[in-house]
């Protein structure tokens, strides 16, 4: 009797964990797809501009999604809507550039003076690229974080795991700017549903792993890799 209660227990959870997967994949389609191109002329100003990281290869070639992401943030600098932009993101390999270094040089070749960029060249991801683009920026109060439309919820919420990690004050506001809606393939200008996918999965490992940081005791940070 005993086992054909936990067999019904886990049953059920199982079909609870499936539907909830299933409600957050609706959400985050729903979300990228109806996320509202940015008017800068309607937007808050704010004290720092966080850039988070995409692809790059190991000779330090950003990917179109990069660009995109720094596109935008020059599209707000420049609307003087924050007066500095951190760009997060780290090496492809050892040795070689981070993605925040390349990200902050293509940002400075379309005019943003090199005093108003910091690069944060070690984050691999999106808990770290929280982590350490606030340990750059610890008297800011207000940040625009920018990446595409389906990666926004997920970074919202490691921007405020890090900041409730880091002991710092509930009154930090982070707000959220599309660089784009989803990423494409060109040149039919197609929809990467891949990263859909994966985006779909990536919300919940981001959640594990951040708990299993935080109640850790040493605090290993390759855990949030």
């Amino acid at each position: 009797m005993g086992i054909m209660r936990l067999v019904r227990y886990l049953r059920r959870l199982v079909k609870l964990g499936i539907a909830a997967f299933v409600a957050m994949t609706l959400a985050m389609l729903a979300w990228t797809f109806l996320w509202p191109v940015p008017d800068v002329r309607g937007m808050k100003q704010a004290d720092v501009i966080f850039c988070l990281g995409a692809g790059m290869d190991e000779a330090g070639t950003l990917d179109s999604a990069a660009l995109t992401r720094v596109d935008r943030c020059v599209q707000l600098f420049e609307a003087g809507l924050a007066p500095v932009i951190v760009f997060s993101g780290g090496t492809a390999r050892e040795g070689g550039p981070s993605a925040g270094g390349q990200m902050a040089l293509y940002a400075q070749s379309l005019g943003v003076p090199v005093e108003a960029t910091i690069i944060e060249g070690r984050a691999q991801s999106t808990l770290q690229n929280a982590l350490f683009s606030l340990d750059l920026t610890p008297d800011a109060q207000d940040f625009i974080v920018v990446t595409e439309a389906f990666h926004l919820p997920r970074s919202w919420a490691s921007f405020h795991w890090a900041r409730w990690e880091m002991g710092l004050p509930n009154t930090k506001t982070f707000h959220l700017v599309m660089s784009e809606d989803v990423r494409r393939t060109q040149p039919d200008n197609s929809v990467e549903w891949r990263a859909l996918v994966r985006e779909s999965f990536a919300i919940w490992f981001n959640a594990v792993r951040a708990l299993a940081y935080s109640v850790s005791t040493n605090k290993p940070i390759g855990l949030l890799h």
